[in-house]
């Protein structure tokens, strides 16, 4: 009765994590410490509620499937602030769509490119967030998934696709700055994966969620890449052809629990996209989608959020030898050797005897080359207030101090 290619999500991180350590207990008096899951733990700025009381009185309108006016005005600030030089590079209106989140348009944009080659391929940067995999799994192709690794700087090695696998290609997920790793793309990179789109005629989606959570270097956006490869090249009538970004408040605002974002890019995508969620997809209500302009709108808060996040990573470095990650708000940590490189075992001893809650790097990717990229490394989401990230850091220079199977 029902689809045979759900079992895939058998093996949701999440879901693995709970098995490894559910049938465990703490072995000394310490309180748990959750740091397995990316929610931002430090409130959206107080202003929010008033916004939200304000914008009560629209819950009688449907949502739509298009931007509002106020919506892509607030929005032009955002780009102003934070993408200027390619804020008036575009009609927003013809290329952006507001939507729930990111999770929910990374899947449905695999349906848009369903069918558009026949033995088609979906790649997914390895490892993944299980949104990129649901959306190859959309498309109906084969899933090839580019190994992310120390060698290859933590960015999915785009020199090892062949010819053959490109010419197959529909949709290519990458992310910016990396999740796990924290890595930024180089202008260079963005640039050759947009140009493989558009040689091999595939959709290149670049998740930008974490892209104004950042340290010393400011991430570029895959639009602002696009529309500087347009300056020299005018012969498309698209800047963002063969490309789609996505770009959400749960981060930058620590507005998970709002749902709201934009994507944004190539004209044709957008179309099959509304179209897609206008039939039967979610849409982010009138509200709430005021509320998300106000949040763009401002960039004093997002500031303060960054500088959070730097101090959390400053007092993470007092206690413990690790390379801060230029992006993001994880901590991607190299299992110690006397655990013999063993990541779930790691993510055993450390929730028993330091009463921290970790993902095991080796669930957030699959086997791919006949290695997991993932192995020997666990995520730490360094989401909390000050105080909790202290004493973090305290269990986990005491564990590091001594680590050993216990």
């Amino acid at each position: 009765m029902l689809n045979p290619d759900f079992s895939i999500f058998n093996d949701n991180m999440f879901v693995q994590v709970r098995k490894i350590l559910d049938p465990l207990s703490i072995k000394t008096n310490l309180s748990p410490l959750n740091l397995t899951i990316g929610e931002p733990q430090i409130p959206p700025p107080e202003w929010l509620n008033s916004v939200l009381i304000e914008e009560s009185r629209n819950w009688q309108a449907y949502p739509k499937a298009f931007a509002s006016e106020k919506f892509l005005d607030d929005l032009s600030h955002y780009f102003e602030n934070r993408f200027p030089s390619v804020a008036h590079s575009f009609a927003f209106a013809e290329h952006i769509v507001p939507v729930p989140g990111t999770r929910e348009p990374l899947h449905l944009l695999g349906y848009c490119v369903k069918g558009a080659k026949e033995n088609s391929t979906a790649l997914v940067s390895n490892p993944f967030y299980h949104a990129w995999r649901a959306g190859a799994l959309a498309s109906g192709g084969e899933i090839i998934y580019l190994n992310a690794t120390a060698d290859t700087g933590f960015l999915a090695d785009l020199d090892r696709l062949d010819e053959a696998v490109l010419a197959r290609t529909s949709i290519l997920y990458l992310c910016n700055p990396t999740n796990p790793h924290g890595v930024i793309a180089s202008k260079a990179y963005i640039e050759k994966a947009i140009l493989l789109a558009r040689a091999h005629n595939f959709l290149l989606v670049m998740d930008e969620c974490y892209i104004d959570i950042w340290r010393r270097q400011k991430p570029l956006s895959a639009l602002e890449v696009a529309a500087s490869m347009a300056e020299n090249d005018s012969s498309g009538d698209d800047i963002f052809a063969n490309l789609i970004v996505l770009n959400s408040l749960s981060k930058r605002s620590s507005a998970a629990g709002l749902r709201a974002g934009f994507l944004c890019g190539d004209r044709r995508a957008i179309v099959a996209y509304k179209q897609v969620v206008a039939n039967g997809g979610a849409l982010v209500p009138t509200p709430l989608l005021h509320a998300a302009g106000a949040l763009y709108r401002d960039e004093a808060h997002n500031q303060q959020i960054r500088a959070h996040y730097d101090t959390s990573f400053d007092l993470l470095s007092q206690q413990l030898e690790i390379t801060v990650p230029e992006g993001g708000f994880f901590l991607w940590l190299a299992v110690p050797d006397a655990l013999g490189g063993d990541d779930e075992e790691m993510t055993k001893q450390l929730y028993q005897q330091a009463g921290i809650s970790v993902i095991p790097g080796s669930v957030m990717a699959t086997t791919s080359e006949h290695i997991n990229p993932g192995a020997g490394y666990v995520r730490l989401a360094i989401v909390h207030d000050h105080d909790t990230i202290s004493e973090a850091a305290r269990r986990l220079a005491r564990f590091l101090s001594d680590p050993q199977i216990k």
